[in-house]
């Protein structure tokens, strides 16, 4: 009953309980021992199963226990051979547990083990063992730390309701004042006084009530001033009870500055943000958010506070999300500071805008700070500032002045195309230069170096010009004439800050006023001065140093007969010719014009009578030489000479015309009949009309005459027709009048033309005026039909239908390049058929008696 009771109290044990057999080898020394027994808590703190080991060597089923740090076998061996009771604490390395053994023998050769597991607690020693390390070298650290740091520190004992200092460190020593010595065993009262001990006993029984650290902050007046104090004590407990006080402080009076003058800051700033017109946001980099917005921002958008806050930014940015983006990672970056964006306001106006952002960090979250500006305006006035400023580059550029700017220490800064044109320096050669060394002026008279225009206007300030007959020396040494202004650029208070200087080649300008200045004083035609010219002079030479002043008139004579004759051109030439010898015929110094159509006026300074006469000699002479087949040159000169200085210039002149009008009218029926011998001679070059037709049609007609008795005068009359009536032939070109087929329609009108010449020629010749009319209507026809008047019948002149008939019956009878001559009876019977048509039939019918009467011979 005991035995069953006592194994059912093994079994039930809370302890671990093991029967074992000691097992010996051959020289009688343990060596293992077998599992005889084990109960259920042996199992539990084992881990080992009841059948798993019963009857097993120790080695079979822990088969390391042998070569473990501690001999399980030889330690059982030895409390069984020795009959010991054994308690002991092992760390059994196989199965890795803590057990605390008791170990004895029942009986030779075996032994029991009670075993109680203490894994948990042996860890808590060890624990504690750390612990105790840890504080041994933290309480050396904690020393070293205390007496070295920064911080003031101090240590106090809480006793019976009292604090009472224990230590304190060289910080404290140093804030307080008071030496370890002085603070050591007081109380706050006791070492502050009464009123400053009764609030820090309050602050440290505040911490002894909490169990717990706590930290404020104490002002102290000190000699330099109110200071303050951050303090944190902490509570060291025993046995749940406070025993210690441990404090430091240290000096945060400048961070409570600090940190007033930061909440004063933050103050402001919120002030600036809310009260501020301009627009701030504050947006998400990331994502676009906008996570703040000022009043302003609303006010400007149009936005609730609250509208706004559930947007993002690119909901307002007009630009591709991408680009808007894009702009915000280079805001971020810091890469750009100011952008320009269209921004869309909640009335769908587009507004532009100056976007300032700025990263910044706000709980370790990047944030973009943006302060926004309404610039629509600004961008409207840049873009017609640009416009503008575009404009006027493209007018200076287009322009065809000059225009060169400097700046107020005379470099220039700019030029225009123009500029480098007439320079020849490009605007990158020459901008940066001094104007001067580009801009070289001379004088073109003199050729000294001129003023510096740029210089003078930044001295003066005023508006400046180049004198007249300027020349700009260009890059390549070449003197360009110009005509400029320089003018001060100046600031809106006034202040000059550079010049700007506007200038052209007066060139082409120059030699147009040249050219105004000698059609003004020139005559075109011979190349002499004109008459406006000589008036000037007339006036200019009208002094005594000029003395004697001799004064040619010269008329050139036929200049209207040849311009009737042979045309304007012809007479053009004539008065080149005069003009020619004229020139060649007088000095230097002398001065000739064209006085009028055709007359010449020669002033001839400090030149008396006789060295007159000798120039006038000279141009006859000249005259002379110029033979023309056409026209003979002929000039009618006259002289006077200026002796006195009171003599009138005026009336010198008149006189020298006078002498020259005498000469003309006496040299001027021999040159009229020189004239018509020349036409004479020309029209039997030219044509058919030989001097022996001209005898035979004097023949016609004088019979004709004498058998109508014709006055003496019209019988003179029709010899000199007879002669001269083809004469306006001269004027006609010679490939028509001497044209062998029938003659075209252009060049009949053009042979048509020759009575009218031939009258011109007699009306301006006056021993030839009387049969001017004659000449005219010589080619009428008595039945109308003839030019150039088409007159008929006897509104014909009698001495014209006389020799139309002698003409024809003379041109029929002779050979001609384009026909045969006709016979003297196939004549008359032409001028018989013809006879009241073409001819007066009265006069023909006396032509036909005439010639019939002297068949024999030409009647006369």
């Amino acid at each position: 009953m005991e035995e069953k009771m006592m194994r059912e109290v093994l079994r039930q044990a809370p302890f671990g309980y093991a029967y074992h057999k000691l097992l010996f080898n051959d020289h009688g020394q343990p060596e293992d021992y077998i599992f005889l027994d084990i109960n259920p808590a042996f199992e539990e703190t084992t881990g080992l199963k009841r059948e798993a080991i019963l009857g097993k060597k120790v080695t079979e089923v822990l088969p390391g226990i042998r070569t473990s740090g501690f001999d399980w076998v030889a330690f059982y061996g030895q409390v069984t051979l020795n009959g010991e009771r054994r308690e002991f604490t092992q760390y059994a390395e196989p199965l890795g547990r803590w057990y605390k053994i008791t170990a004895f023998t029942p009986q030779p050769g075996y032994f029991v083990t009670i075993f109680q597991e203490i894994t948990a607690e042996m860890e808590r020693i060890k624990t504690l063992e750390a612990q105790r390390q840890q504080i041994k070298e933290l309480s050396t650290e904690l020393e070293t730390v205390f007496n070295n740091t920064q911080d003031a520190m101090f240590l106090t004992r809480v006793e019976n309701g009292e604090f009472r200092y224990m230590k304190n460190n060289a910080a404290h020593q140093r804030m307080t004042g008071f030496s370890l010595a002085a603070l050591q065993d007081k109380t706050p009262g006791e070492l502050t006084g009464k009123e400053l001990g009764e609030t820090i006993n309050g602050n440290y029984q505040r911490c002894v009530d909490a169990k717990n650290s706590i930290t404020y902050e104490e002002n102290f007046a000190t000699p330099a001033g109110e200071r303050t104090w951050l303090t944190s004590l902490t509570p060291v407990a025993e046995k749940e009870k406070i025993k210690y006080l441990v404090g430091s402080s240290k000096d945060i009076t400048l961070q409570k500055q600090a940190e007033a003058e930061r909440n004063d800051l933050l103050l402001r700033l919120q002030a600036m943000f809310n009260e501020h017109t301009a627009v701030m946001l504050f947006i998400e980099p990331t994502s676009g958010k906008i996570v703040d917005a000022n009043p302003a921002a609303c006010a400007f958008y149009g936005y609730t506070r609250e509208e706004i806050l559930s947007m993002y930014i690119q909901d307002i940015n007009m630009l591709p999300k991408e680009e808007v983006e894009r702009q915000r990672l280079m805001a971020l970056q810091k890469k750009q500071r100011c952008f320009v964006f269209p921004h869309r306001l909640k009335s769908g106006e587009i507004r532009l805008v100056d976007v300032y952002p700025c990263p910044i960090t706000h709980g370790r979250e990047p944030l973009l700070f943006s302060i926004i500006f309404d610039v629509t305006d600004r961008e409207k006035y840049k873009e017609e500032l640009y416009r503008e400023k575009e404009l006027l580059r493209t007018t200076l550029l287009s322009i065809g002045d000059g225009v060169i700017t400097t700046d107020q220490a005379g470099r220039i800064t700019a030029l225009n195309r123009a500029a480098a044109e007439i320079t020849g320096w490009s605007e990158k050669e020459a901008k940066g230069r001094p104007f001067a060394e580009v801009f070289k002026l001379v004088s073109e008279t003199t050729g000294e170096e001129g003023e510096d225009p740029v210089a003078k206007v930044l001295k003066t300030g005023r508006i400046t010009g180049l004198a007249n007959h300027t020349a700009l020396v260009n890059k390549e040494g070449r003197q360009v004439p110009i005509a400029d202004s320089a003018a001060p650029i100046k600031d809106g208070k006034g202040q000059t800050f550079g010049v700007v200087m506007v200038f052209r080649d007066v060139t082409q300008e120059k030699e147009q006023q040249e050219k105004i200045l000698y059609l003004i004083y020139h005559d075109l035609l011979t190349g002499l001065y004109n008459r406006r010219f000589m008036e000037e002079e007339l006036r200019r030479l009208d002094t005594s140093r000029e003395l004697p002043l001799a004064v040619i008139m010269g008329d050139l004579n036929g200049l209207k007969l040849t311009n009737d004759v042979f045309g304007h051109e012809a007479g053009d030439k004539l008065l080149k010719k005069a003009a020619k010898v004229i020139q060649e015929s007088c000095r230097q110094e002398d001065i000739i014009a064209r006085w009028g159509g055709d007359e010449f006026l020669i002033l001839l300074p400090r030149t008396n009578a006789k060295t007159a006469e000798e120039i006038i000699e000279r141009i006859k002479n000249g005259c002379l030489k110029e033979n023309d087949k056409d026209v003979q040159l002929s000039i009618a000169i006259g002289r006077a000479v200026k002796t006195k200085a009171a003599d009138s210039l005026r009336r010198i002149i008149k006189e020298a015309e006078e002498w020259m009008y005498q000469f003309k009218l006496l040299e001027g029926k021999s040159y009229r009949n020189a004239i018509i011998n020349t036409l004479q001679t020309t029209l039997s070059e030219k044509s058919m009309e030989t001097e022996q037709h001209a005898e035979r049609l004097q023949s016609y007609c004088l019979a004709v005459g004498r058998e109508l008795a014709l006055s003496i005068k019209e019988m003179e009359e029709l010899v000199l027709l007879a002669k001269l009536h083809d004469i306006g032939k001269v004027a006609i070109p010679e490939d028509i009048l001497k044209k062998a087929g029938p003659l075209t329609f252009e060049e009949w009108e053009e042979m048509k033309k020759h009575p009218a010449i031939g009258y011109r020629i007699a009306q301006n010749t006056p021993e030839l005026t009387a049969v001017a009319e004659y000449i005219l209507a010589h080619h009428e026809r008595w039945d109308g039909q003839g030019y150039p008047r088409g007159l008929k019948g006897e509104e014909i002149p009698l001495l014209c239908r006389i020799l139309a008939v002698a003409d024809a019956y003379d041109a029929m009878t002779q050979d001609r390049v384009y026909r045969k001559a006709m016979s003297r009876e196939e004549a008359m019977a032409e001028i018989e058929r013809n006879a009241g048509t073409q001819f007066d039939p009265a006069v023909a019918d006396i032509f036909l008696r005439t010639m019939a009467e002297n068949s024999d011979q030409t009647p006369v």
